[in-house]
Order: structure tokens, then C-alpha cells, then sequence
């Protein structure tokens, strides 16, 4: 398992509905993203920062995801240039479906 964070600061300040829109609608990407075991779209209202932590199957597979395309991309949709940080995942505790995994 791999763990990537995406920490980036939006040039304005939005409101958490707004931003809840945006997350929503970029839905169907993250569903279909081959490799990708889950993700959490987060945002940190009063100092209008995104955070997003992605649990992936391998390395190469979280590597090849966030090339210069996702630069790009960021770019684009938040005026943001993305902070990625990748980290090798060596266990993970699940409450919600009662596993551990390693």
C-alpha cells in the first residue's frame, strides 16, 4: 500500500459548500482511478486549504496518477500549485470493515 498527501492553498477564500460541489463533481475520476484503494477530499476552511489523502494498491501506480498532468489540472480548476508527499504505507488499521492490513 501506498499513501499519498496533497496539501495546496486556494488564492481566496471559498466556502465549505462550494468546495463540497467541486469535490462531488470530480466523483466519477477518483471511482475509476485504476489503483486507487480510497481517497479523502478535505478542506480547511479558515485558512482555505485543500487536503487530500489517497491510499493506493503500489507506488507506481500513486506516481504515474500524479505526474504533470495533475499539476496542470490543479492549475487550473484552484489557481494551486499542490504540495504531494508520497509515503510508503506499512499498516493500515480499518474499524469501519474490521481488517487490518499489511
Amino acid at each position: 500500500m501506498y499513501t499519498v498527501i496533497v496539501k495546496y492553498r486556494l488564492p481566496v477564500p471559498v466556502e465549505r459548500e462550494v468546495m463540497l460541489e467541486e469535490f462531488r463533481a470530480a466523483e466519477g475520476k477518483f471511482q475509476s482511478a485504476p489503483g486507487l484503494v480510497r481517497k479523502y477530499f478535505c478542506y480547511d476552511e479558515p485558512s482555505h486549504t485543500g487536503h487530500s489523502v489517497y491510499l493506493w494498491e503500489d507506488e507506481a501506480r500513486a506516481r504515474e496518477f500524479f505526474g504533470p498532468r495533475f499539476t496542470r489540472t490543479m492549475l487550473e480548476k484552484f489557481d494551486a500549485v499542490p504540495e504531494v508527499t508520497f509515503l510508503d504505507t506499512l499498516l493500515v488499521i480499518d474499524n469501519a470493515a474490521g481488517e487490518v492490513i499489511v
